[in-house]
């Protein structure tokens, strides 16, 4: 982790002290409108995770700050209620990935762990011959080929599994990021 400099501290804690009211303000009424039980302590702990989030950015100044603050605050949000509506979506078992993942910070949902959960919740609700073709193609590496020979199929009724389970995965992998 980068060493931050004092000034970079002293300039990001004038800005704390400037926004950090109107910010809270900003995800509790997000939180709030969500339906979040508990909106105050998640509006106070997304202030933080955002004032830690400016602490990596490099050029920050007093003049674009609070756009700055703005902007990153309301992709959170938008990151959150995501995360939220795809815990609803997946099967109850199935969730225990996405709360290992950090509701607040974008790198770790992004992460290869994440994405593989995102992807499990996708093929498990595809049929049966499509999760069987995509498992077999993408994680086993097996060939057209190698697949319609195993489970029966004409290849071209393969390759068609194929191209709509890699379609659908690129429209529900697109939504979480």
């Amino acid at each position: 982790m980068e060493k931050v400099s004092t000034d970079k501290m002293e300039a990001v804690a004038g800005i704390y002290n400037r926004y950090a009211q109107e910010v809270r303000a900003y995800f509790w009424s997000y939180a709030r409108n969500a339906n979040i039980a508990n909106a105050y302590q998640k509006a106070e702990d997304m202030t933080h995770d955002l004032f830690l989030k400016i602490m990596g950015v490099d050029m920050i100044n007093g003049q674009t700050a609070k756009s700055l603050l703005f902007v990153m605050a309301r992709r959170m949000m938008i990151d959150d209620a995501r995360h939220h509506t795809l815990a609803r979506h997946c099967p109850i078992d199935s969730v225990e990935g996405v709360y290992k993942a950090d509701a607040y910070q974008v790198e770790e949902k992004i992460d290869a762990g994440y994405l593989h959960h995102v992807e499990g919740c996708r093929i498990a609700r595809m049929p049966e011959k499509s999760a069987q073709v995509y498992h077999l193609y993408f994680h086993e590496e097996q060939n057209t080929t190698e697949i319609a020979q195993q489970l029966g199929m004409n290849k071209r009724t393969v390759e068609g599994h194929i191209y709509r389970c890699r379609k659908e995965m690129r429209e529900c992998l697109r939504k979480v990021m």
